[in-house]
């Protein structure tokens, strides 16, 4: 795909599909900033960039995108190292076992749901695209226009059992990213969305999903068609096609990841 020579913003680059990201775009030929609030993965997630493309430049901040201001001084820092911005990827957020974990009562149904655990994913899985969504057109403006991808989930086109607010936030993601193609593409700027199902991150570790999607159960078909999680692997490789040139009439599509979940009657 082609992303050669670009600038590309990647958010929640510390592990998971944030940290395959880094390092695919990096050894695609772009340069990179990247961002988390754990500041010690950062240094892994440049490790293995430069492993993988020693002549990458790859700069990592800690940062928390669901502050507007240090949102906005991310894509800033970018914009002075390197120039411009090409690329954004919001894939920074919070949710899973690991949330429900930390939160009593985070991941409940909604009239469970206790008010500032509502907020809390509000703040940084809706707000924090929003922030960094202003400050990615506002720079892309400057450059001549680019493309934005949001990360979003399955939960926000399906009921769930377990992520209540979370699917909330993630459905207002999905409408977000319609209503910036419909407006911006004129600016030459895309803006789409990819749609992950279960992925095999630290954040999705010990929930009971993933259980459910070991080899162990011979009923995980029911769930998935293809019978697993995903990779954070196969969820950035959907981000690199949506930003690449090889994508450059793709504009206000989610693209679901998901083995088909989303294809299964329940």
């Amino acid at each position: 795909m082609d992303i050669g020579g670009r600038l590309a913003v990647v958010t929640g680059g510390g592990s998971g599909m944030g940290r395959e990201l880094v390092v695919q775009l990096a050894s695609g030929g772009c340069d990179v900033a990247t961002c988390d609030v754990h500041e010690t993965d950062l240094a892994e997630t440049v490790r293995l960039a430069l492993d993988t493309a020693p002549d990458a430049r790859v700069t990592a901040h800690r940062c928390d995108v669901s502050d507007e201001a240090q949102a906005h001084g991310l894509v800033d820092t970018a914009v002075e190292r390197f120039g411009r911005v090409d690329i954004v990827v919001n894939n920074a957020g919070m949710g899973g076992a690991a949330y429900r974990m930390l939160r009593d009562g985070g991941m409940e149904a909604i009239a469970d749901t206790p008010t500032q655990h509502w907020h809390e994913l509000q703040r940084n899985n809706l707000d924090s695209v929003f922030f960094m969504c202003t400050a990615a057109v506002a720079a892309m403006r400057t450059s001549g226009g680019g493309a934005i991808v949001n990360v979003s989930s399955i939960s926000a086109t399906r009921g769930m059992q377990t992520a209540h607010a979370y699917a909330v936030m993630k459905a207002g993601i999905e409408n977000m990213t319609r209503q910036m193609a419909v407006r911006y593409a004129r600016e030459g700027i895309r803006t789409n969305c990819i749609s992950p199902g279960s992925t095999d991150t630290p954040m999705m570790a010990g929930s009971p999903v993933m259980s459910l999607l070991s080899e162990e159960n011979p009923d995980r078909f029911a769930l998935n068609p293809m019978g697993r999680a995903g990779t954070p692997q196969e969820m950035a490789h959907g981000c690199l096609f949506l930003a690449s040139d090889e994508a450059s009439y793709v504009n206000g599509i989610v693209l679901p990841i998901d083995g088909g979940s989303l294809a299964c009657p329940s």
